[in-house]
């Protein structure tokens, strides 16, 4: 059981996984200077959370805090991308 969990990095993942599936579906919905400006200010936010992870809480609870927080950076970001690139003309 222990080896389908990941190690305890199954949720780390997924909750990436689930901001680049909703980044993507974002991206066919909206026009593309929404979507950046949407991923800008999301990545804002979990930067200001990365930072208060560190400073604010500290210790292992601060870096499981950071590293939720860059999974979701990450996933954020690579919707994204997948999505301006899906719906680029020259394709």
């Amino acid at each position: 059981m222990d080896a389908l969990m990941l190690e305890g990095w199954t949720p780390i993942l997924l909750c990436g996984i689930v901001f680049a599936i909703g980044m993507f579906i974002t991206s066919l919905k909206v026009s593309r200077k929404s979507l950046f400006s949407t991923s800008t200010v999301l990545s804002l936010i979990c930067i200001g959370v990365i930072i208060y992870s560190i400073i604010g809480v500290g210790g292992w609870e601060g870096m499981g805090l950071g590293l939720f927080t860059i999974s979701i950076l990450v996933g954020i970001w690579i919707g994204t991308v997948i999505g301006a690139i899906s719906r680029s003309p020259n394709l």
